[in-house]
């Protein structure tokens, strides 16, 4: 990848030549964080433990999180959700922060957002490489 650095070089000025500084690129990975949505309903890791009848947000993320690491031991994970993990371990791999988006307005701790369980999942998954 190319990643643009501004950094680079000597900025020359306007009255020596009349010349910009032109735009240069360092090879390296960018930093930035990519946004995944992770409780939209096009994604394969969403919890559907959120909504149902008389469970709570901590309910919801304590069972997801039993039912991710359960089906890890039986390596029963569905298609797409390992199509999905596979893609996050190589941005990882790469050098990309990730960012796993809730559809909440707060989260104070592991128990409010079932990201948690993935960030850990994913980061076992690299260890693993």
């Amino acid at each position: 990848l190319l990643v643009k650095n501004t950094f680079t070089g000597v900025v020359l000025e306007e009255t020596i030549g009349g010349v910009k500084n032109p735009k240069r690129y360092i090879r390296g990975m960018s930093k930035t964080a990519k946004k995944h949505f992770i409780n939209r309903k096009d994604c394969p890791v969403k919890n559907h433990f959120i909504g149902l009848p008389k469970w709570s947000r901590e309910d919801a993320v304590k069972a997801f999180d039993s039912y991710l690491w359960s089906q890890h031991q039986k390596d029963t994970i569905e298609k797409p959700a390992k199509d999905w993990f596979n893609a996050r371990v190589k941005e990882l791999m790469a050098g990309h922060n990730i960012d796993l988006v809730d559809d909440i307005p707060t989260i104070k701790g592991e128990e409010d957002s079932h990201g948690y369980t993935l960030k850990k999942y994913i980061e076992l998954l690299a260890k693993e490489l």
